[in-house]
């Protein structure tokens, strides 16, 4: 039983890291693209180059779709764009930061499993003998 449950925990871990890895590659991404961006038009957003990461997973009809809604949004948030690229700089820290404290919880969760699978197998308690 513990070997399934920490088992468990390396597998939602490895989950867990390889999300937060992701988020983090594409808040630096994010960043380097908002960097020094003023008013933004949609013909500069459809500019932006996709990531060869992200190549295997989406065409590039549904990148040239996803561009130019973006474009018309963010051109009606254009007075926000100075302050968001020194927003989206935070990202990564936080990112980080919020794997850190999940991993802990994770962690805590599993040692308390462990804990709780101790006590209920057979033998590893003491009896008194009754008289």
């Amino acid at each position: 039983m513990k070997i399934f449950l920490w088992g468990a925990f390396a597998l939602i871990a490895l989950l867990w890291t390889a999300g937060a890895a992701l988020l983090a590659q594409i808040a630096q991404w994010s960043v380097r693209g908002l960097t020094g961006v003023g008013a933004i038009s949609a013909e500069a957003i459809a500019t932006i180059a996709m990531p060869p990461w992200l190549a295997p997973w989406i065409d590039s009809t549904t990148w040239t779709a996803w561009l130019q809604s973006l474009g018309a949004a963010l051109s009606s948030l254009s007075a926000l764009l100075p302050g968001l690229g020194d927003l989206a700089a935070w990202m990564s820290p936080i990112v980080w930061a919020t794997w850190g404290v999940g991993l802990i919880g994770l962690l805590g969760l599993t040692l308390t499993g462990n804990w709780m699978i101790s006590r209920l197998q057979p033998g590893t308690q003491t009896r008194t003998p009754s008289i």
